[in-house]
């Protein structure tokens, strides 16, 4: 549908007003009686990162503007603002000199996105240095200067996609999840296996009792660190015969390596949970498995996959304490470590209740 249209090229000067933001600290901004969107660096939730007060002689940016982030882990992230805000550091933003209907700003955020990822980079070729000079992106056009809007609305229009049809759990990923899943995903096929339930009963949390229960002492759970091996000392499998080799990454459940199944001295059984000290990553471990350094590895008789995902829930609550290779959540923390739950009529830790919640969870079908 894009072959045989003429494309030009538009510095974003020659389209929009380009401001530098408020530059305002989101950690300074009350929140006393919020009515503005806080846009800051973020590449989710249309980059709005709080909800702040107004302030004192500084009027908003309105809705329809567009925002681009100069900086972060997602450079050039671009939106279109759909209330009045505020920007944090490095956002700056865009109003259109012409009126510019959304369908057309939204084709072009997405080529801002595009440009920025693939020839811009955070501390070397930066953002800001060329955003008002010379970033430039090509567009749909009539002739040289002259957008072709009609062309552009209709290509937008085309997709047919209802953003509320995206499940949260894609949007609240970002932008590239939210595409991802829009190009790859069988909405159908979605519904009605991988996002199902595994009990159609939902389980509220409302109403419920909690208490705190430390790890060791309350939950009698074995927590002890596991054998260490190197992986430059183990041998990929070759078939799916395996063992799990997992270490402290913080992707693919902790599995950096399938090994072969040898009689290894620190083979571990499944249905365990795995937390490497120094990054505080914890997954839940249902296949036999060897551990990297610095694995801790936690048992209980009540452990099962549902339970273990309600505790790791809660468990990452606690890793704002133990920052990556600052302070370590050694095996003597965690045995410490005190998580609130919900009780049962005599006071113990409701493992029931945990388990039918997390059974009532969209995607636990697959769990």
């Amino acid at each position: 549908m894009l072959k045989g249209v003429q494309w030009c090229k538009y510095h974003l000067y020659d389209l929009f007003y380009i401001y530098s933001g408020n530059k305002f600290d989101k950690s300074k901004m009350t929140t006393f009686d919020p009515a503005v969107d806080f846009v800051g660096r973020s590449s989710k939730n249309n980059g709005v990162t709080a909800y702040v007060d107004y302030v004192e002689g500084v009027k908003p940016y309105p809705a329809g503007c567009m925002t681009i982030a100069l900086g972060g882990e997602y450079i050039g992230s671009c939106f279109i603002q759909q209330h009045s805000f505020y920007t944090s550091q490095n956002v700056f933003v865009l109003s259109e000199k012409e009126p510019m209907d959304d369908r057309v700003k939204l084709f072009i955020a997405h080529l801002i996105r595009f440009e920025s990822k693939h020839n811009y980079m955070a501390f070397a070729r930066e953002l800001n240095s060329h955003i008002r000079t010379d970033f430039t992106i090509k567009l749909p056009s009539v002739k040289e200067g002259v957008l072709d809007i009609d062309f552009i609305k209709q290509y937008v229009d085309g997709f047919k996609i209802d953003i509320n049809s995206i499940p949260d759990s894609f949007l609240n990923e970002g932008y590239n999840r939210a595409c991802w899943y829009i190009d790859n995903i069988d909405k159908d096929l979605f519904d009605n296996v991988y996002s199902k339930c595994k009990e159609k009963k939902p389980v509220s949390l409302q109403g419920k009792k909690w208490a705190c229960f430390s790890l060791e002492k309350d939950l009698g759970m074995k927590i002890y660190n596991g054998k260490s091996y190197n992986a430059s000392d183990l041998v990929e499998a070759v078939d799916e015969n395996y063992v799990l080799y997992i270490t402290r990454k913080d992707e693919q459940n902790g599995i950096s390596m399938y090994v072969q199944p040898l009689e290894y001295d620190g083979l571990e059984k499944a249905n365990a949970i795995t937390i490497g000290d120094t990054t505080a990553t914890i997954f839940y471990q249902d296949r036999k498995f060897i551990t990297g350094p610095h694995m801790i590895v936690l048992r209980a008789d009540w452990l099962n996959v549902f339970t273990a995902e309600f505790i790791i829930t809660l468990l990452n609550k606690e890793k704002y304490r133990y920052p990556v290779f600052g302070r370590a959540f050694t095996k003597d923390l965690i045995k410490q470590t005190k998580l609130y739950l919900p009780m049962d009529h005599n006071g113990n830790p409701d493992y029931q209740f945990m388990e039918d919640y997390i059974r009532s969870l969209p995607f636990s079908a697959k769990i």
